[in-house]
């Protein structure tokens, strides 16, 4: 599914012979006469223009991610924008590719509040150029090193980066580039809004590079079927980038030509339950992200879950590992940081103390 036009697919029912088809390989492909078809083979017309996307990028910029692997990501995001071919006048034009880059995650960042989830970096009409673009992400890209947000991020980039887009291209996609699990309060927000963005339309692809990774994540968010839509390197090495460069050449290809059905078929059921029980709601009014001090509005119930979960999460490493008053010391203070916890907090670290694993409720 590449774009010389050199590939033939020959499909064999199971059970069927071969010699039919390799005979008719033969005649159509290989001893092709130009000036003297045969008439039993199907003439190919003229391979249509390349149908022009709309390609988002969530990258991973998480504290997942190593420095050195970072770094690499760049290389590779650049490598991969050779691929498109970019709208000179993204903001008026109705032919030819447009880009955005969206990074996560921003450290400190909680749900329930008004600040962005993400640093935008550019959106679809802000370059009309690769080589503007390839500038931006080596040159202002940084790393932010908060916690992996995927699911939040998806959401903020189908709200305020495709649906605010003038002209928007019939061919929809969103590449997630991604370094790890995602935080688990955010996986209730992933399987909504990756079903959300299927269901509309939307190409998600998937390029895995942490250590790792939880399958189920992977198929809820990736489309269907995902030897198309879905690349697992296990570990980011720059070998592996050309392999990745190459698959998603095709993938983008292939959403060219219309080899994929979006929304998928099979998800019909899913998509019309969706509709019919989550009416679209108005977009959220979100501050972007940007660098440096920032005191965010918090709301108290957002705030209070997403404290007691970090605190329990370092309080079960603490306990695990023994260090009875390093225990009693966080247990103290985190009282007092929240109520809600305090109880439990309390009781686990008196069952630390006696060697205890903490059962969480």
């Amino acid at each position: 599914v590449d774009d010389t036009g050199t590939f033939r697919v020959l499909v064999v029912p199971p059970g069927a012979a071969y010699t039919p088809a390799l005979e008719k390989l033969q005649r159509c492909t290989f001893c092709s006469d130009t000036c003297r078809p045969d008439a039993s083979c199907d003439q190919a017309g003229p391979a249509p223009g390349p149908a022009p996307v709309d390609a988002a990028f969530l990258l991973d910029g998480s504290r997942n991610v190593g420095a050195a692997e970072f770094e690499d990501l760049r290389g590779f995001l650049q490598a991969l924008l050779d691929h498109f071919e970019v709208a000179a006048e993204p903001e008026t034009s109705v032919t030819g590719d447009r880009v955005a880059l969206v990074s996560h995650a921003p450290p400190g960042f909680l749900p329930g509040t008004r600040r962005s989830p993400v640093r935008s970096e550019f959106n679809l009409t802000t370059y009309g150029s690769r080589r503007l673009m390839k500038r931006h992400v080596a040159t202002a890209v940084r790393q932010l090193h908060g916690d992996a947000l995927v699911g939040h991020a998806l959401q903020w980039t189908l709200d305020n980066v495709f649906l605010r887009a003038p002209n928007p291209r019939r061919n929809k996609v969103i590449f997630v580039i991604s370094a790890g699990e995602t935080s688990p309060w955010d996986g209730e927000t992933l399987q909504r809004e990756s079903l959300r963005a299927k269901c509309q339309g939307y190409a998600l692809f998937v390029v895995s590079l942490g250590p790792t990774w939880s399958a189920q994540e992977l198929a809820d968010l990736a489309s269907p079927p995902l030897d198309h839509h879905l690349v697992q390197l296990g570990r980011i090495h720059r070998p592996d980038h050309g392999y990745s460069v190459r698959f998603v050449r095709a993938f983008i290809n292939s959403v060219r030509r219309a080899i994929n059905k979006y929304p998928p078929i099979n998800l019909k059921t899913k998509c019309h339950r969706l509709s019919s029980t989550n009416p679209k709601q108005p977009l959220q009014q979100l501050h972007s992200f940007a660098p440096g001090p920032h005191k965010a509005a918090l709301k108290g119930v957002a705030f209070q879950e997403a404290k007691f979960f970090q605190a329990r999460k370092f309080l079960s490493r603490i306990v695990r590992s023994g260090r009875d008053g390093a225990t009693h010391n966080f247990t103290s203070s985190t009282s007092l940081t929240f109520k809600t916890g305090k109880r439990v907090v309390t009781s686990a670290a008196q069952r630390g103390e006696g060697g205890d694993r903490p059962i969480w409720p």
